[in-house]
């Protein structure tokens, strides 16, 4: 009797066990799964796991390309997608090309050689030519959205577009910054599906994308991703400008981490929000190419700045700035929560904070990417990197 109650005891310890096991390993499961969303650099000094990591497709390098910038621009080995930037859609649908008594900026150095030079570079390669089409009047953009005329004229536009030059894709940039309604929201999304039907019933092989703030998933804007999501091939996170020229405080243009301790929002906080809802291999972060610089009140990493003294600081600028570190008095710093660098600098008397990107914050932004499975990565915008190879070679190296 002893002895049977001895081997039914052990029997129930090691059920017991068991199940404790079995919970404790799908409790780890569901732990890190968690863990690798919320913050998938899970140390913010030590990233010895990141060489192990293995992306499940090739990933996208998607470049815009300002017209303001065409002459400054080199076709990197590195990208896969030219995204020309870009043609301006009017209230009524149609593509301006006349601007204050000449040719509007983003039509004209559409014609030019530099252009068509740039482009065949890409084409040569097998990759992709697109044009991105924007709208940044909130006006304009509820006329454009509100009548079904200026949608079909937007179509007409699209086909001369497509007819004209030797493009691969359509990339859409419609940003509202007025007030949003419901009713608004769903015209967006009738547009997006418009041109979706329209590109599939016309033509092949043509790719379309839509540009979102990172906040999209996460707050009320124009965009219902939701909606949205299945009817584009791809949508751009614009994950940078969470400091901008007008701030009132310096800070990081693109910061992975930190948000809601030391500014408003991160990177991570709402890409979080957005693979909950797009798959995964449709997300493109947005990855800047510039950073900004302010006149402020001293070094310190959010130190308060002066009204209307912030400008882009291009890779170029800062290079410009470093070559001078003894002139200058330049300190450089690393803002650890940011991931991000950013130097400080006095020229006659005045201090200045600029915050930019090198290979070390592009490097972990990667890192994100390949631990996330992106799609890819988008930048903004090519031309300020100078002719300098260091991002480019972070890409290489990392995608």
């Amino acid at each position: 009797m002893n002895s049977l109650m001895k081997t039914n005891q052990k029997w129930f310890l090691w059920v017991v066990g068991s199940i404790g096991l079995s919970i404790s390993f799908i409790f780890s499961i569901w732990y890190f799964q968690e863990a690798i969303i919320a913050s998938p650099l899970s140390s913010l000094t030590t990233f010895n796991f990141i060489s192990e990591l293995v992306s499940s497709n090739d990933k996208i390098v998607y470049g815009f390309m300002p017209y303001w910038n065409i002459n400054k621009v080199e076709i990197q080995p590195e990208l896969t997608h030219l995204a020309y930037f870009g043609l301006t859609i009017g209230a009524d649908g149609s593509i301006i090309t006349r601007q204050d008594g000449g040719l509007e900026p983003g039509y004209k150095n559409l014609q030019e050689d530099q252009f068509l030079s740039l482009s065949q570079q890409v084409a040569n390669r097998g990759h992709s030519v697109d044009i991105t089409l924007s709208q940044f009047e909130s006006d304009t953009i509820v006329s454009l959205l509100t009548n079904e005329k200026s949608i079909q004229n937007l179509l007409t536009s699209l086909d001369s577009i497509l007819l004209a030059y030797p493009i691969n894709g359509i990339n859409l940039d419609i940003e509202y910054a007025g007030k949003i309604t419901d009713p608004l929201r769903e015209k967006m999304t009738n547009l997006v599906v418009a041109i979706n039907q329209h590109l599939d019933q016309k033509y092949e092989h043509i790719q379309f994308s839509i540009d979102m703030y990172a906040s999209a998933a996460s707050t009320n804007n124009i965009w219902d991703v939701a909606a949205i999501e299945p009817h584009v091939d791809y949508i751009v996170v614009m994950a940078y400008d969470f400091h901008q020229r007008s701030s009132p405080q310096a800070g990081p243009v693109a910061p992975l981490f930190g948000g809601k301790e030391y500014w408003d929002s991160d990177i991570n906080q709402h890409l979080v929000d957005f693979i909950k809802i797009v798959p995964k291999e449709k997300i493109l972060l947005g990855v800047p190419f510039y950073g900004y610089e302010w006149q402020t009140t001293s070094r310190d990493s959010q130190a308060h700045t002066f009204p209307k003294t912030g400008s882009t600081a291009s890779y170029k600028r800062v290079k410009e700035i470093l070559a001078k570190s003894e002139e200058l008095q330049v300190e450089e710093s690393w803002n650890e929560q940011a991931l991000s660098p950013y130097l400080s600098y006095v020229e006659d008397g005045e201090i200045f904070v600029v915050y930019y990107e090198n290979s070390r914050s592009l490097s972990y932004k990667l890192d994100y990417v390949n631990q996330l499975d992106l799609g890819g990565i988008s930048i903004w915008a090519l031309g300020y990197e100078d002719n300098s190879r260091e991002l480019w070679d972070t890409i290489n190296r990392k995608l």
